[in-house]
């Protein structure tokens, strides 16, 4: 008996998958393999560790990515997400600034993101909405388009160079004692002129302040690209 057509306009039931229903998500497998570069570094993030640590095989991650830099491509969108955008006030160097110090946050809490990202990184939903809230940033300045792009990715540079350094400095924890040690010896041969004038004329040196230090640079960036143009 032949089977019976479906009444006009119906919608035709779904296939029945076979075999058994994945027990994770291509999100779920983002979120291992974050896990473990947040733990161990970039490196330790293999398909054999994050297919260990969802307690799978390791050939069946290759249903959601297809090799390890679709994986860290992924990573680095996941962790862009976790940026909160302002909203924009029309006080563009304000904004760029909340904007630098929260991406600047999210490196310190993902250091691996300083090798992983990169000017190939396919463009997602978090990179474009930092694209979105840069241009919409740097409106008031009258910058051409280009200018736009080339400040956003200039800054975006800046931080992940700044959390390098702070993250390098908070490891290796430096006496500064040790640091100057061979300072006076030095600068004693007169050899250094300016350096020692540069020494004598600003007294004892301030108490370092990251965040200072990270507001001052980025306060000298920002007018170097946008004060020519009179923003």
């Amino acid at each position: 008996m032949p089977a019976a057509k479906p009444a006009p306009g119906a919608v035709p039931p779904s296939p029945r998958r076979r075999g058994p229903q994945p027990r994770y998500s291509r999100a779920d497998v983002v979120d291992a393999a974050v896990a473990i570069a947040d733990r161990d570094g970039l490196d330790a993030v293999t398909f054999r560790a994050v297919a260990a640590a969802l307690g799978t095989g390791v050939m069946s991650l290759y249903n959601y990515v297809p090799d390890k830099q679709a994986l860290v491509y992924a990573m680095t969108e996941r962790a862009g997400a976790e940026l909160e955008l302002p909203a924009l006030t029309g006080d563009w160097r304000a904004d760029l600034h909340e904007v630098a110090q929260g991406q600047r946050a999210v490196v310190h809490r993902h250091p691996w993101l300083i090798d992983a990202v990169t000017h190939l990184q396919p463009i997602g939903p978090s990179g474009l909405a930092l694209l979105e809230f840069g241009l919409g940033a740097l409106e008031p300045t009258g910058l051409p388009p280009r200018d736009k792009l080339e400040t956003i990715a200039l800054v975006n540079g800046f931080v992940l160079n700044m959390a390098r350094v702070e993250l390098a400095n908070e490891a290796a924890v430096t006496d500064p004692d040790v640091q100057f040690a061979l300072l006076p010896e030095l600068l004693a041969t007169g050899q250094y002129p300016r350096f020692a004038a540069l020494m004598a004329a600003g007294g004892p040196p301030e108490a370092f302040d990251p965040n200072v230090h990270f507001a001052r640079l980025l306060d000298r960036i920002l007018d170097g690209l946008v004060r020519a143009h009179g923003a």
